[in-house]
């Protein structure tokens, strides 16, 4: 009796996980069947070695969906087709891009969606088909393999070029520059105080020049105020110059108003006055002519004798 009660429990357990697992994978399938997804194809040059169906499709570094399938173009062997499936509300838009990366240094690729611009529409299906066409480009790491060879050949052409210059011909004159530069070095070494005493120079050089500097704007100061005494000075000639030129229209108006007066001065007037000057000057000789009579003989010029010389008995 024991037994068979020890069956049925164990029975009755095994159907319970039974239908737990039924109901967890009911419950996933119901979650695959409300979620909806958008399909893209991208076109790829070359090739896509890494890149395995199932892989993941990332839109900016954030996992949105897997690939679906890689196969062959057939319009265009070269190309590569690679079919993704990634979540229906992914901002996949008008200027988005899908590239190639690799997960770390693993060798295994995954399919990158670069954003397009935010407030463009989505990327639809052309007319005709079902599914939508995602723009590839190239990935940093293949711009690299593509450069390579350029690359290896710049590479080339330089250890070459080295090799030519580090020939046996050069190699003593590489030698004296580098002991020639040990020279130096070991004379800048012993000279160091020298260069000390020189930095220390350079040093109140530096002081000196900003004490200069310093001078040269107080005096800069002192020319703006020099300037603005020099304006005061301009402005005071200017109301002089012109006070002048009204005094000389006004001499120029008298002269006008008085230009008849003035000719007749000239003409009959300053001949009369130069008459009247000479006949002054004549009159100014003649009484210094009698001034000295007067002054040598008084009697004879008043009393018309002359003053009897007194002799001694």
């Amino acid at each position: 009796m024991e037994t068979r009660a020890n069956h049925v429990l164990i029975g009755s357990f095994t159907l319970l996980i039974i239908v737990g697992a039924l109901g967890f994978a009911l419950w996933l399938a119901k979650i695959e069947i409300d979620r909806r997804f958008s399909y893209y194809d991208i076109f790829f040059e070359g090739s896509v070695a890494g890149l395995s169906e199932a892989g993941d499709v990332r839109y900016q570094g954030v996992r949105v969906g897997q690939v679906k399938e890689i196969q062959i173009d057939p319009q265009n062997p070269g190309q590569v087709r690679v079919r993704i499936e990634v979540d229906a509300n992914t901002p996949v838009t008008e200027g988005a891009s899908a590239s190639l990366e690799f997960f770390g240094v693993t060798g295994v690729l995954y399919v990158q969606i670069s954003a397009g611009d935010p407030n463009a529409p989505p990327i639809t299906p052309p007319q005709g088909k079902q599914v939508a066409t995602l723009p590839a480009q190239k990935s940093s790491i293949e711009e690299l393999f593509a450069g390579a060879p350029q690359l290896l050949d710049n590479a080339v052409i330089l250890v070459d070029r080295l090799s030519r210059l580090v020939n046996s011909d050069n190699r003593q004159t590489i030698t004296d520059i580098l002991n020639n530069v040990a020279s130096v070095s070991g004379a800048v070494a012993g000279r160091s105080d020298e260069i000390d005493a020189l930095l220390g120079n350079a040093h109140k050089i530096s002081d000196d020049m900003a004490a200069i500097s310093a001078n040269l704007n107080r005096m800069s100061g002192r020319l703006d105020n020099l300037d603005g005494e020099l304006q005061t000075f301009l402005s005071e000639a200017n109301r002089s110059a012109q006070a002048i030129g009204g005094l000389a229209s006004e001499l120029d108006l008298i002269l006008k108003d008085n230009k008849m007066s003035i000719n007749s001065f000239t003409g009959s007037g300053l001949r009369e006055f130069t008459l009247f000057v000479t006949e002054a000057r004549q009159l100014v000789v003649t009484l210094e002519r009698l001034a000295q009579r007067v002054e040598s003989d008084p009697a004879r010029f008043f009393l018309g004798t002359s003053a009897s010389e007194y002799r001694p008995e």
